[in-house]
Order: structure tokens, then C-alpha cells, then sequence
């Protein structure tokens, strides 16, 4: 007997829900654990970006395969690398040993890459934004549970049970993905049709023109948020004497609001504004959230911070994959969802090593510098982005 559409899809989110669970235990833990090693907010940011670094070169590579072989292979694939980052991390000895967690990581990160790009494929475009935010609460809900269970988890029983609890959570999310896509369309076939002119991971941004103000504006937001990537934390404890139940307290905070609108409102709100009017204004009270977080006195101030970021944050991100894949024939999604992926953690890179050093120097500056950029980002959004109209290509 087989399962109507909805089920599977509900199926779908439920395992990206738990492969993010396991991501989000360890984000309240593994900044206080590096710092066991080391002291050096160099060294604690450049492990941190090294698994950004992996995820530049890995998500478009598994994008283009999943059009080609299919979804399903390429999704559990990256979700078992992901459950044996989280268990290296659980058994990590060193800071080499987190070095290589969170390559692994980024190896496995493109998992939620190619579900949205076989969430895409499968929607109509009149229902595209809707569920690209349903897809995005899946993940927040992850993001909003992981750190408040990895918080409890990590100051009651230690980094080991973290690691494995979270690789246990990946785990979960392989075997329901296993099922969730099978039966998926193939799209091999469609693929071998075109010329046979080798592709660059960079060829859709060639063909696509629309597609380079998302990508820029999405690379803006995102390179200002990796300079906070391994810093709050610390916040918290240096500057706060806070530790990491209260981080998973705010961060699930975050993930709840965020949660709320994606599932929930996202779609109305879409459909009364401007895709530039959203953007603009999810960024402007991002930036506003970001530079009042180092100001704030108390733990409630924080958690008003995080009531003005949390909802821009929550709408940003679904609206650019929305309006991108538009742009992008079905056949070419999980290349599209690479190549986004990719384009967003290029930050990455840069910016929580660029973070940590700041932080050392001011523990302010790296939030004052990533709430600018986000109000640069907002301008830049009413003045250069228009809504795009769906080509193929």
C-alpha cells in the first residue's frame, strides 16, 4: 500500500528536524570544550571554519550528482557523514580531533542542500515559498531543541554523550530520508538530453544574471553572522558569567519564533508584500539584533535582542531559495541548492577567524561589524533587487 505525498513530505522534514537536532547539541558545548585545548580565539575560529571550508567545495559537487543520480543516495550519504562528525566530536581528544569533526561536518552538510532541492522540484511554484519555509522550520525546530538538550546534556554527562547522542540523531534522519525519497523521480535522463559542454560550479551565476543579486546579498548576510560563529559562547561566559544552558535557552528561544513564522506565516506574509520588502526588512532587524546583543545588561535584554534578529533571520533565508529556485529548472535544483549553500558558508571562511580575533580584541566589535553589514545588506536590497521571473535554462 503506498503513502500519499504528504506523508512522505512530512516524513522528510521530520528527518531533516533530527539531522539539525544533532547539528544543534553541539553548538552550546563546543566552543567552552575547544577552549580546553586552547585559548587562542585564532585557532578555536579556524576550527570552526574549517568546516565551511569542506562545505565551499563539497555542496555544489553533491548538488550536481543528486541531479544526476538522484536525491535519495546523495542526501542519507551526507547524513551518515554528518551522524560520524558528531561521534568523532564526542570522542575528540584533542583539538585536531574537533578539526576533523567538523570537516566531516561539512562534508555531510549538504544534506539539507539537495532535501530542498528535491522539496523544489516536487512543488509547484505557486506553493515554492511556503514550503521552502516549512523546510526551514524543520530546520530551526532542530536548531531550537538541539542546543537546549546539548546544554543539559553537556554540563550533566560531558562532550562523549553530546557526540553520540547527536550521531544517534543523524542516524534517525538517514533511515527516515531512506524512506521519505523513495520512489523520487529520476532525472538522469533530462540531464543526458543537453550538451554535453562540462559544467562549472559556478555556471548557473554565468546563465542566470537574476541569480547574482541573491547570491550577493545572501553571501553579505551570511558572512556577517560567520563572524559571531564561535563567539557567543563566549560572550556569554567572559563578558555575562552565563553559561551554556542559558546559550540554549536563547538560541531555542530564537529557533521558536523562527519556527512559528516559517511554518505558519511565512506564506501569508509573502503574499502582501514585496520579495525586496521582505528581504530588506528581515535584514534591517537582523542588523538591529546583532549590535544590541553586546549591549545588553541582563539575560532578559538579551532575550529582547533576540525577539527583533529571530524574525528577520526566519524570513531571509526561505525567501532567497524561493525566488532563486524560480529562476532554475527543476532539473537543476540540487545543483542550484549547491551552489547556494556553497556561496553562503564562502563566509564562512573568513569570518569566524576574523571574529575570534576580534573578539579578543573587543568582545563588542565582531557584533557591531555583522549588525552593519546586515543594515548594508537591507539597503542594498531596496535599492538593486527586483523580484525575478522564472526562466529556464
Amino acid at each position: 500500500m503506498g503513502y500519499p505525498p504528504r506523508v512522505r513530505s512530512s516524513a522528510l522534514f521530520v528527518a531533516l528536524f533530527l539531522d539539525l537536532l544533532g547539528f544543534g547539541m553541539i553548538i552550546p558545548n563546543i566552543q567552552i570544550f575547544a577552549e580546553s585545548f586552547t585559548q587562542d580565539g585564532r585557532l578555536i575560529g579556524a576550527m570552526l571554519s574549517s568546516m565551511f571550508l569542506v562545505q565551499v567545495f563539497a555542496s555544489p559537487f553533491w548538488g550536481r550528482l543528486s541531479d544526476r543520480v538522484g536525491r535519495r543516495p546523495v542526501a542519507v550519504g551526507c547524513t551518515l557523514f554528518a551522524g560520524l562528525g558528531n561521534l568523532t566530536y564526542g570522542f575528540a581528544g584533542g583539538l585536531e580531533w574537533l578539526f576533523l569533526s567538523r570537516m566531516l561536518a561539512g562534508l555531510g552538510g549538504a544534506n539539507v542542500a539537495v532535501a530542498s532541492a528535491y522539496v523544489s522540484a516536487n512543488t509547484p511554484e505557486s506553493h515554492r515559498t511556503g514550503q521552502m519555509g516549512k523546510v526551514s522550520a524543520a530546520i530551526a525546530l532542530g536548531l531550537m531543541t538541539g542546543p537546549s538538550i546539548g546544554g543539559i546534556v553537556g554540563e550533566s554527562l560531558g562532550n562523549l554523550s553530546v557526540g553520540i547522542f547527536a550521531a544517534a540523531a543523524s542516524g534517525l534522519s538517514a533511515l527516515l530520508l531512506t524512506w521519505a525519497m523513495k520512489g523520487e523521480p529520476k532525472k538522469q535522463e533530462a540531464i543526458e538530453d543537453r550538451p554535453k559542454a562540462k559544467r562549472g560550479a559556478w555556471d548557473l551565476l554565468r546563465t542566470l544574471p537574476d541569480l547574482r543579486n541573491l547570491v550577493l546579498v545572501s553571501v553579505i548576510a551570511w558572512f556577517s553572522l560567520a563572524t559571531l560563529e564561535g563567539t557567543f559562547g563566549r560572550l556569554l561566559k567572559n563578558e555575562m558569567g552565563l553559561g551554556e544552558k542559558e546559550f540554549g535557552w536563547i538560541f531555542g528561544y530564537e529557533s521558536l519564533i523562527a519556527f512559528a513564522i516559517q511554518a505558519y506565516l511565512l506564506q501569508k506574509i509573502s503574499q502582501r508584500f514585496s520579495d525586496r520588502t521582505l528581504l530588506s526588512c528581515s535584514y534591517l532587524l537582523q542588523g538591529l539584533g546583532l549590535a544590541l546583543f553586546p549591549l545588553a545588561p541582563s539575560l532578559g535584554f538579551l532575550f529582547l535582542a533576540s525577539t527583533l534578529y529571530a524574525p528577520g533571520s526566519a524570513i531571509a533565508n526561505p525567501t532567497i531559495n524561493a525566488l532563486a529556485s524560480r529562476l532554475t529548472a527543476d532539473d537543476r535544483q540540487g545543483e542550484l541548492f549547491g551552489l547556494l549553500q556553497s556561496t553562503r558558508t564562502a563566509g564562512f571562511l573568513i569570518g569566524p577567524t576574523l571574529g575570534g580575533a576580534m573578539f579578543d580584541w573587543n568582545p563588542a566589535s565582531p557584533y557591531f561589524l555583522a549588525g552593519g553589514i546586515c543594515l548594508m545588506a537591507s539597503l542594498y536590497c531596496l535599492s538593486f533587487l527586483r523580484s525575478p521571473s522564472p526562466q529556464t535554462t
